[in-house]
């Protein structure tokens, strides 16, 4: 039995795959401005901090940036499968 592959459906994918690559793309912008924004938050507390005997900076932004900086590595390590798929396509 001979694998057929009807071109049509193999366009469908790759215009399913390069929406994928255009999200993929989206989420790492929106990724790197929040990790921009959250350094910008964690300066500013940091610095109302020193007028203070308790640290401002609360641990769950810590956490959020160190997430966010995974959420980075994991968007491109998706972003270089789905161009390797595209490829083999």
């Amino acid at each position: 039995m001979s694998a057929s592959f009807d071109s049509s459906s193999l366009a469908e994918v790759k215009v399913v795959l390069a929406d994928v690559a255009e999200l993929t793309r989206a989420a790492y912008r929106h990724v790197e401005l929040a990790m921009v924004r959250l350094a910008d938050a964690t300066a500013h507390l940091a610095e109302l901090g020193r007028q203070h005997q308790e640290p401002l900076v609360p641990v769950g932004l810590i956490r959020a940036e160190t997430e966010l900086e995974r959420g980075l590595q994991l968007l491109t390590t998706a972003a270089a499968a789905v161009a390797d798929i595209d490829a083999r396509l």
